[in-house]
């Protein structure tokens, strides 16, 4: 409590007994007093019950008899009770039946309604209910109201009483603590006053004198051993400043060997920049001696010209507290120039800058030295400029013959050739395809190695991306008798910012991997958001395969350059084990993490992480058609594979359908029939075409013989297309036939294709293929600028079958020609071609189109695939790259995104 903290403490203490003994006094008699009361109103009671019961025996009769004048006497009975001021006898029924009133003046009394027997207290009041009982029955009710007056006035005279016994005690109280709290005062204040005593005078050999043997007695003896412990501190104190002296002495005479010894220049100035202080080091660099350069101007000592500018500029900085350190040359007084790393600090005494330190180090050596890494550093880039360039010209030597081997193979593949010439020309076209990997993963590694690879940040769609890349890869699964499927989760976006041409890459290699090292079962490809935000999202993409899997000890490794799970691998499955390397280096590149999970004899789930940026417009996309005419449609997927079920059902659920999934055949008749059974039918049926005891040809043949179901549209999934596969599915009247994976908007597209054709064409369905798909979008007309005869062949076969109208020029001067003869949608540049090369005629072209505001798009097509050819062929005003050798797909792909544009500028 606050206002006790100024109090002394006698008074303290005078005031805490007389506090605790009232507390006492009032607590014993606030008990006394309620104890009274009660043991007042228990007697109370108890007399008013006997009265009750008096007066109910002797009304029994007058209640039998409803005698009520008789009533009224038994109840002037009550008059003898000065306190009881109303009475009332009630009949069996509740009703008053008699009442009794001590004052009339006071107004009529109104009974109150019978209640159960028992007391209350109200207003002053005690009313009592008492039954009245004749031979175990109850005929009537007793009411006594008595006033409390009498507790009242009992109180009152309790608490008079009350109060003086506790204010007599009070008193008591004050006289007994005034007289005895000089036992425990005295004692406290002696204490006090000693302790002031040893304050002011510093005086640690006065001891209080100890009086007792209780709390006082310890706390004086508490005291003593406190004076006792400082008067042994200051003993030590005093040694310890004396220590410290001599430990100073120590300290300066250290600091003054350590300025003479140390092989660094110290200088030490003072306010006006003069010498104070040099150690043996600054006279051995600089040639002076001590008695030269103490007291002299620093600046005119070791500098002059730019130097002595450059010195005076450094001083204030100094000064102001900044820590200078510059690489420069000062002078010696021989006048020569030596090459010093200087550091400069300002010197600080009680919060003022007194002078300044500066300390000189000879790197003489040391600029030799990196003189020398700098010629080496020059001669080292000259080789690898060297090197590059000898890639670039070897890329490009070898790139333009490849490109023709790889397209005439691809050419004469597609005509008529009996098995044995079939044969021999894929065994080519896949000697080619892998030499090509090879060149291409060489370049990349040395791309990497020279840390001269970029991604680039395009726009793209992930499906249509994740989908041409599985289906390049589906032959090789199918050859392999594998199962290939993706997943896209529901929540990944289409429209992302990156490098769709490395993702590509990391997916190839992955999945290749898988496929490779798989020898049944299947290989899936999963992608899902790992994290995302309003402008970019990170991807985790899952490559899961049923393959040989990798030792625990080797799943760190196979990542490494030329490594793979085990030596013998590369002679039993083939490669360079640089393909998992390029994969991690790109994850990396693109903002993720590549790792695995894997169980030797149980697959592999290799995980890459990678970031994009989301379209903020995303870009135009064409949508096959509206997905709504599907809504509960009931639909039969037949797979023996469970993943392709489970996408495909995935897939149609998405579109609102309903599917039913079956792993085989039989399974598909067993469902038909009990469909069939409910009258319920399947509009529309997914068949895989390899499947065990019955395929999916014979499946579809089954259908059609059956009247009930052959009404049903079939549709043909494949994992990779034979010959011959069209004309069967012509011939059992599939209307559509794709190649797995399916891509969900080529499936709903085909879907949506495959019922209009039927609606509309019964009699002759036409069979949908994914080449179908594609025959009505826009063909182009495309000028062909090359030089190299082969690689004109080739490239005009591969675009006249695509449809396109190609005309050719043998070098710029001729595209030039061309263009100014007729008008075309594209032009395919080479670079490297005599007379004109494809940048002279690109720079021409963008000259010409100055005038009229057109924009003709050229795409480069060059076998050079080095660092900063893209980027060259763009800033020479070409619009799009393609290297050499040129795939079909990878060309037909490029060519898609201008096809759009051209059907847009027709008028």
């Amino acid at each position: 409590m606050r206002w006790q903290r100024e109090v002394s403490i006698r008074q303290k203490i005078q005031r805490i007994v007389i506090i605790a003994c009232g507390a006492a006094l009032f607590l014993a008699s606030a008990v006394f007093t309620l104890y009274d009361r009660t043991t007042f109103l228990q007697a109370k009671t108890d007399d008013l019950k006997a009265s009750a019961r008096m007066i109910g025996s002797n009304s029994t009769a007058a209640l039998a008899f409803r005698d009520s004048k008789t009533a009224r006497e038994v109840l002037s009975a009550l008059q003898a009770k000065p306190r009881v001021v109303n009475g009332c006898i009630y009949d069996s029924e509740g009703k008053v039946f008699a009442t009794y009133q001590r004052d009339p003046a006071q107004g009529p009394f109104s009974p109150p309604a019978v209640q159960r027997s028992g007391s209350s207290i109200a207003a002053g009041h005690m009313i009592l209910f008492e039954p009245v009982i004749l031979n175990g029955d109850v005929i009537g009710t007793i009411l006594i109201d008595a006033n409390l007056q009498d507790l009242n006035e009992r109180l009152a005279r309790f608490a008079l009483i009350d109060l003086a016994v506790l204010l007599a005690s009070l008193a008591v109280a004050y006289l007994l603590s005034y007289r005895l709290q000089r036992v425990i005062s005295d004692p406290i204040r002696e204490l006090a006053g000693i302790a002031s005593s040893v304050s002011a005078h510093q005086n640690y050999s006065i001891r209080a004198a100890k009086r007792s043997h209780d709390e006082i007695g310890v706390l004086v003896d508490q005291f003593n051993s406190m004076l006792d412990r400082i008067q042994q501190r200051d003993v030590a104190i005093q040694k310890a400043n004396d220590n410290l002296e001599r430990r100073v002495a120590e300290r300066t005479s250290f600091l003054n060997a350590l300025v003479e010894n140390t092989p660094l220049a110290i200088m030490v100035l003072d306010s006006e920049q003069k010498v104070q202080l040099c150690n043996p080091a600054f006279e051995h660099l600089f040639q002076y001696t001590r008695e030269e350069v103490i007291g002299k101007a620093a600046g005119g000592l070791l500098a002059d010209g730019s130097l002595l500018l450059e010195a005076r500029d450094t001083s204030p900085k100094a000064r102001g507290g900044d820590l200078v350190n510059l690489v420069t040359r000062r002078r010696r007084k021989d006048k020569s120039l030596v090459d010093v790393e200087l550091h400069s600090v300002g010197l600080t005494v009680n919060a003022e800058v007194v002078g300044s330190l500066v300390i000189y180090q000879d790197i003489s050596a040391r600029k030799r030295a990196e003189e020398a890494m700098e010629q080496a550093r020059e001669a080292a880039e000259a080789a690898s400029r060297t090197k590059s360039e000898f890639l670039a010209n070897m890329s490009h030597e070898i790139r333009t013959p490849m490109n023709g081997i790889m397209g005439m193979t691809e050419l004469v593949l597609d005509t008529d050739l009996d098995p044995e010439q079939r044969e021999y020309l894929n065994m080519a076209k896949i000697s080619a395809d892998s030499l090509l990997s090879l060149i291409n993963d060489i370049l990349d590694y040395s791309k990497i190695e020279a840390g001269k690879l970029e991604i680039d940040q395009i726009e793209f769609n992930l499906g249509d991306n994740l989908g041409d890349t599985m289906k390049t890869l589906s032959l090789r699964a199918h050859q392999k008798g594998l199962e290939l499927a993706y997943d896209l989760h529901p929540d990944v976006p289409d429209a992302l910012l990156g490098d769709p041409g490395r993702l590509r890459q990391i997916i190839v290699n992955l999945v290749g991997n898988a496929i490779k090292f798989t020898e049944k079962g299947e290989v899936v490809v999963s992608v899902q958001v790992e994290s995302r935000t309003r402008e970019a999202i990170e991807l985790h993409f899952i490559i899961i395969d049923t393959g040989i899997g990798i030792p625990a000890g080797k799943q760190t490794a196979i990542f490494e350059a030329f490594t793979q799970a085990d030596g013998s691998m590369s002679r039993t499955y083939g490669g360079t084990g640089l393909g998992l390397t390029i994969s991690s280096r790109l994850v990396g590149f693109m903002g993720g993490k590549i790792w695995v999970e894997s169980e030797l004899g149980r697959g592999s789930r290799f995980h890459f992480t990678a970031s994009f940026g989301l379209q903020q417009v995303p870009a135009r996309t064409v949508v096959p058609r509206d997905p709504m005419t599907l809504r509960d449609m009931r639909v039969l997927v037949v797979d023996d594979n469970a993943t392709n079920r489970q996408i495909l059902t995935k897939m149609l659920s998405h579109w609102h359908t309903l599917p039913t999934a079956v792993e085989s055949g039989a399974k598909a008749i067993v469902t038909l029939r009990e469909a069939l059974g409910m009258g319920r039918v399947f509009p529309l049926i997914l068949v895989d075409a390899q499947m065990p005891e019955m395929d999916g040809f014979a499946l579809a043949e089954c259908i059609n013989r059956n009247p009930g179901w052959s009404a049903a549209t079939i549709m043909m999934l494949s994992s990779a297309g034979q010959r011959g596969d069209a004309r069967r599915c012509r011939e059992l009247g599939v209307a559509a036939y794709l190649t797995k994976p399916v891509r969900q908007g080529e499936l709903l597209d085909a879907i949506l294709t495959a019922l209009g054709t039927r609606a509309m064409r019964e009699d002759s369905p036409v069979l949908v293929t994914r080449h179908s798909l594609r025959e009505n979008s826009n063909r182009l007309r495309i000028l062909l600028v090359e030089d190299n005869n082969v690689n004109q062949v080739f490239a005009l076969r591969l675009l006249q079958k695509a449809g396109h109208t190609v005309a050719l020029a043998g070098n710029g001067r001729e595209a030039l020609i061309a263009l100014d003869r007729e008008s075309f949608d594209v032009v395919l540049m080479d670079v490297q071609m005599p007379e004109m090369d494809g940048f002279q005629a690109t720079a021409a072209i963008r000259e010409k189109e100055k005038d009229s505001g057109n924009h003709l798009p050229i795409i480069a097509m060059t076998a050079h695939a080095m660092v900063g050819d893209k980027e060259r062929c763009l800033a020479a005003g070409m619009d799009d790259y393609i290297t050499k050798p040129i795939r079909r797909q990878e060309l037909a792909d490029l060519l898609k995104r201008y096809s759009s544009v051209a059907a847009e500028n027709v008028v």
